[in-house]
């Protein structure tokens, strides 16, 4: 597949989204967002419906799974919200257990470190749909290489080094790596950081409370008034983190 047949192809998939567009959708997403990323209007049941009919009338499944992964990137590439979902969708529903890890997860730098993503919507729809299942699928080795990401220069590649590991948090194999993570991760104080930190010791703290108890102790200080009041929500010690936390300001 050449970049010319890659342009035509996102052209026309592009076009199909646009003709599915609702104006209140569009303003009510980048409303939301804060116009952090465009949107055409589009919601995910239809982009999930366009995506696979577009799939279908360009016989992309008799295309190489190399070039499928090529052109997935390269709508996570565009501009709008929407198309950046399709090639999320896309690795997701039609190769996520195909292509090998190496692949994967090469082309995922790629993506972070070239900046295609650049709030975080799209990034956690990368992470929960494509990266934790990803490391499910894979297993460890695939965990450590995400892990590693914490000391990227680029923002949402350091966050992308957390988020994906809520969907083993009730792998005790992972606990460690997750510990570690967040020893590096907690030293930051920017807001998308430190919510995805929270996130997954809010997960944590839903199976395993002992452990996401010694998570909060251990990086209290650090811990922004944010992620204490959002995410220990479901410990015992809940409101003497809230009360602390007010108390340290």
């Amino acid at each position: 597949m050449n970049l010319s047949d890659i342009s035509d192809l996102i052209s026309d998939l592009q076009g199909r989204l646009d003709k599915a567009a609702d104006p209140q959708t569009k303003i009510w997403f980048e409303n939301y967002l804060k116009h952090s990323i465009q949107y055409r209007g589009v919601k995910t049941p239809e982009v999930t419906r366009i995506l696979g009919k577009w799939r279908n009338v360009h016989d992309l499944q008799q295309v190489s799974e190399a070039d499928q992964l090529t052109l997935a990137a390269a709508l996570i590439r565009q501009e709008y919200a929407e198309d950046k979902f399709a090639g999320t969708l896309y690795i997701q529903k039609y190769l996520l257990k195909k292509v090998e890890m190496d692949s994967l997860l090469a082309k995922a730098e790629d993506l972070f470190s070239s900046g295609a993503f650049f709030d975080w919507s799209t990034t956690d729809w990368f992470c929960v749909r494509v990266l934790g299942p990803a490391i499910v699928h894979h297993g460890l080795e695939a965990g450590k290489r995400v892990a590693g990401w914490c000391e990227k220069s680029n923002l949402w590649h350091r966050r992308a080094s957390i988020v994906p590991f809520r969907g083993v948090v009730r792998d005790e194999a992972y606990h460690q790596l997750i510990k570690s993570t967040i020893a590096i991760l907690v030293k930051e104080q920017e807001r998308f950081i430190q919510t995805g930190v929270g996130w997954v010791i809010s997960d944590l703290s839903k199976v395993y409370p002992r452990e996401a108890t010694a998570l909060v102790e251990c990086h209290f200080d650090r811990l922004s008034a944010e992620v204490i009041r959002r995410h220990t929500k479901y410990l015992p010690d809940h409101k003497t983190y809230k009360a602390r936390k007010r108390n340290t300001k």
